[in-house]
């Protein structure tokens, strides 16, 4: 058997591992660009949570899509690279092209990658909607579709335009 036809079968496990949908996202505390703190209680939600990495080439093409979607409907987008070579430089001037992102940072707390740990991501990109109670509603493996994100927005309580 090759290593591709396991893919499938890495990604349902990984599913399978991480936070399901009626969970609690876990506590964090990560920086925004100008330094203020971002925890799981004081973030605005409903929301998106992406896990990625720069070196993604998933993660490159699903962007500018994401980013049209975080335009449209003003939910916040927040972006954690888990990919420890992603520095403080690298993930800003990543992030310059999607400036309706909000990138979080490591803190003194906590790192983005110890972040992924508690949520239990396997790989990138992993995208979490999550609703105003703070309660995971859908996640994506990969690819997140427009309709299914929009779809989960609605189930999330986001008031679409």
């Amino acid at each position: 058997m090759g290593k591709w036809s396991l893919l499938p079968l890495v990604l349902l496990l990984g599913l399978a591992f991480a936070l399901q949908p009626g969970q609690a996202i876990p506590d964090f505390a990560l920086l925004d660009p100008q330094g203020r703190t971002v925890t799981a209680a004081s973030m605005r939600k409903p929301a998106v949570i992406v896990f990625w990495a720069s070196w993604c080439p998933v993660c490159r093409e699903e962007f500018p899509g994401l980013h049209r979607i975080a335009e449209e409907t003003g939910i916040p987008f927040y972006v954690i690279s888990a990919e420890p070579r992603d520095t403080r430089e690298v993930v800003l001037d990543y992030m310059r092209a999607y400036p309706r992102f909000l990138p979080l940072l490591a803190s003194d707390r906590d790192r983005p990658q110890q972040v992924a740990a508690r949520f239990r991501v396997l790989g990138h990109p992993w995208t979490f909607v999550v609703d105003a109670e703070g309660k995971v509603v859908a996640l994506f493996a990969g690819r997140a579709g427009r309709e299914a994100l929009l779809d989960a927005l609605l189930l999330a309580g986001a008031d679409l335009p």
